[in-house]
């Protein structure tokens, strides 16, 4: 089973705009996500179509789990 964060965000212009991390670490912290977040946000790291990230959205971990049938 894999821990993926998808992490989103409010753009420059009122849209919303996600990420999603693969492998996150099981005891990662919501301090931890809000650091990054806000990181991503200060740094302007990501530019989308609809304007820079400005503020923080939401934020969820998936639990993703496969089997592999053949």
């Amino acid at each position: 089973m894999s821990n993926i964060l998808s992490i989103s965000f409010i753009t420059s212009n009122g849209s919303k705009a996600s990420l999603s991390i693969a492998d996150v670490r099981e005891n990662i912290t919501k301090e931890e996500i809000e650091n990054l977040m806000n990181l991503i946000i200060r740094k302007g790291y990501f530019e989308t179509k609809n304007g820079s990230l400005i503020a923080i959205n939401a934020a969820k971990i998936v639990k993703k789990e496969e089997n592999k049938v053949i």
